[in-house]
Parts: C-alpha cells; sequence; structure tokens
C-alpha cells in the first residue's frame, strides 16, 4: 500500500486535504470521483515535501525533454537514458537529471519524481507523463512533448524578438516623459511666466492637467495589477474561487477564445494518445482531465464523463456542457458514428493546433504596431500639451 495525499472540492465548495493508502493512483481517482468530490491533485506522499525553491526556466524543461526523447527514442528504457543522459546534461538541466535519476532508482515512477518540481513543469506535461506511464509509451509522450516545447519556444523567441524594438522606444518615450515632467517643465514655466504671465498660467494648467491624467493612468495600472495578482493568490487558497475565477477567465473576450483553443488542444492529445493505447472511454476521460489546469474546464469534462458511465453518448454529454463548442461536439458525432473515436481526437488535435498556432502568430504581427501606435499617442499627447501653447506664445510676442 502506498500513501497519497488529495487535495479536493467537495460538493458545498469547501477545499480538503487529506491522506489516503491505496494501492495505486487509479483506486483514489475512483473512490473520490464516487463520492462526490471534485479532484485538484492526487500526489504521493513521499514527494509533498521536495518541492524545489528555484522555479527552471522552460530552456531547461526543454533540454531535459529533448535529451530523454532522443535517448528513448533509439529503444533505451527510462532507467539507462536517466543515467546517459545525467552525464551529458550540463549547466542547470545536470541538476534536474540527477534529481530524477535517483528518485526513479529508489522506486519512483517518472511521474512522482517530476511532480516534486511541479512549479517547472506545467500540468499539461505532468499529465501527459503520468499517461505515458499508465500506457507503456514513454518514449512517444517524450517526443511529442519535445516538438509541443520547441514549437512554443520557438514562437517566445519569436515574440521576444518582434518585441524588443517597440519595448525599447516606449520605454525611452516613459523615460522621457518623466525627465520633462520633473525637470524640464519647471524651469519651462519660469521662463514663460517672465515673459507672458497669462500665458504661463495657460501653460501651468496644461501641465498640472497632463500630471494629473498620468498619475490617474499609472494609479489604474498598479490597482488592475494588484486585483489580478489578488486573485491569482486567492484562487491558489480557495478552490471555490478558484472554480469562480476559471469561469470568469474562459469568458473574457479574445483571452477565453485562446484558452479554450490551450485546453482544447492538450485535451484532445491526451484522449487521443490514451484510446490509442487502449483505455476504455471513461477511463480516458478521467485521466485526461489531468492535463487542463483550468478547474472548470475540468469539472465539466468529469461531468461529462459521469453521464458517459450512466450510458448517454459522449456527444450528448459534451452538448450538455455549454463550455465545449460545437466543433468538439460534432468530431465527436462523427467519431460515435464511425466507431472511432481515435481519428476524431487525432483531428480535433490538429484543428486547435492550427488556431492556437494562428493566435499566437497574430499577437505578434498585431504587438509591434500597438506598441509603435502607443509611443506615437505619448508624443502626440506631448505636443498638444506642451509645444504647441509655446509657439501660440512666442506668435503672440511676435
Amino acid at each position: 500500500m502506498s500513501i497519497f495525499v488529495c487535495r479536493v472540492v467537495d460538493a458545498q465548495g469547501r477545499r480538503a486535504v487529506f491522506r489516503r493508502d491505496a494501492a495505486h493512483e487509479a483506486a483514489i481517482l475512483r473512490d473520490l470521483n464516487q463520492e462526490g468530490y471534485l479532484i485538484l491533485s492526487i500526489s504521493p506522499a513521499s514527494s509533498v515535501a521536495e518541492l524545489p525553491v528555484h522555479k527552471l526556466k522552460p530552456a531547461v524543461v526543454l533540454e531535459f525533454t529533448q535529451i530523454l526523447a532522443t535517448l528513448m527514442a533509439n529503444g533505451l528504457r527510462l532507467k539507462d537514458a536517466l543515467s546517459i543522459a545525467r552525464r551529458i546534461g550540463t549547466g542547470t538541466v545536470g541538476p534536474l537529471l540527477q534529481h530524477v535519476e535517483e528518485r526513479v532508482g529508489k522506486g519512483d515512477s517518472l511521474y512522482e519524481s517530476l511532480s516534486a518540481s511541479r512549479s517547472s513543469f506545467s500540468p499539461l506535461y505532468l499529465g501527459l507523463i503520468r499517461i505515458g506511464e499508465k500506457a507503456g509509451d514513454l518514449a512517444t509522450i517524450f517526443q511529442r512533448l519535445s516538438d509541443y516545447l520547441a514549437g512554443r519556444q520557438a514562437l517566445r523567441d519569436k515574440m521576444i524578438n518582434s518585441l524588443v524594438y517597440p519595448v525599447f522606444v516606449l520605454a525611452v518615450a516613459v523615460i522621457g516623459v518623466v525627465m520633462l515632467a520633473t525637470l524640464v517643465l519647471p524651469k519651462l514655466t519660469g521662463m514663460i511666466g517672465s515673459l507672458n504671465p497669462r500665458a504661463a498660467a495657460l501653460y501651468q494648467q496644461n501641465v498640472a492637467g497632463f500630471q494629473l491624467g498620468a498619475g490617474l493612468f499609472v494609479l489604474i495600472l498598479c490597482a488592475l495589477g494588484f486585483l489580478i495578482g489578488l486573485s491569482f493568490r486567492i484562487r491558489a487558497r480557495n478552490a471555490a474561487w478558484a472554480i469562480r475565477f476559471d469561469a470568469f477567465m474562459l469568458r473574457i473576450p479574445g483571452l477565453g477564445r485562446f484558452l479554450q483553443y490551450s485546453f482544447g488542444l492538450n485535451f484532445s492529445f491526451a484522449m487521443e494518445t490514451l484510446l490509442t493505447s487502449g483505455y476504455s472511454l471513461e477511463e480516458a476521460l478521467a485521466e485526461s482531465s489531468w492535463v487542463v489546469a483550468n478547474l472548470q474546464y475540468r469539472e465539466c469534462l468529469m461531468r461529462a464523463r459521469d453521464n458517459v458511465v450512466k450510458g448517454i453518448l459522449l456527444s450528448e454529454a459534451l452538448r450538455e456542457e455549454k463550455i465545449f463548442p460545437q466543433v468538439v461536439v460534432g468530431w465527436m458525432a462523427v467519431g460515435e458514428g464511425a466507431h472511432d473515436l481515435v481519428k476524431s481526437y487525432a483531428q480535433l488535435r490538429a484543428y486547435y493546433q492550427k488556431e492556437t498556432d494562428k493566435l499566437y502568430a497574430r499577437f505578434t504581427n498585431l504587438a509591434e504596431p500597438a506598441l509603435i501606435v502607443t509611443v506615437g499617442i505619448i508624443l502626440i499627447t506631448l505636443i498638444l500639451t506642451f509645444i504647441t501653447p509655446i509657439f501660440t506664445m512666442l506668435g503672440e510676442l511676435l
């Protein structure tokens, strides 16, 4: 028997953490579902107190994944691949490989070893590793994770490169505005006052209005940042609030659509992998819910699974949950009609991958001109507020 730490939400929305003994994790998952709990996480008790202090960078996680994907693609077992990887791994990935090799050598699963670094590995990553171990095909999982992370890293690098110049220009503009307001404007106001007191009074009004507007803008940004940070902090401590917060995130225009595509991609990939490995539909739905970080999305999946257990078709169960778009329901109906849900999930995965890449590319293409327009608005505001009154005053003097 093994001891597991269970983090759940009961029917009244209260969060609970307790320990249970079980032969394996699937038994606990089945029991908690029957008892009506919404499962947040199930972790081996041995790994709970071993969280690392520092979060690993995405580049380190990518290197770790690529090394193991290459070694296991050549037929090496996990222990042998980790032994070789530890010798060739350099820099910051070396300690991670050593830690994982030691844990696996003591009898822990790879999922248990990586769960000790939850802050470094996403729910998708851990969920797929968990699925790969259960399906007995870690080599395929590592290869797909390597391709997935490499694509995300390429998009991240492209986004950063495209934003370097406009962010630099925006930073220079903001610094220039601060210096103008604190150093130049007071001296300029005194000069104008010695030449034309009436113009100086008008100019001081413009300066005061500009400073008030800038102060309010900064205050709004600070308040917004504080509220967002507070919301995420409460989400981490209150499960009922977490579900409401995640549901709200899915309804935000633009962001909600992106999250839907991202969660749909992760879920479709997990379902395709599990069904290909011979899992039943009910088991695959329960396991695949672990790759989704959004609790509202996960709760809808678990309700759909419960309806499937009762004998309802998956397409009908998903249709009852308004969170799933029509394309998902349609492909499930096609798969059920053709008795091949694997191909349906493969088509869904390709669809979500294409849509997610399009949104990333659209954001990258729009971010640079948006920042440049912001800089232009700042310059126009400065001209209308400060430069134009000066030329007006000079025209009156001449």
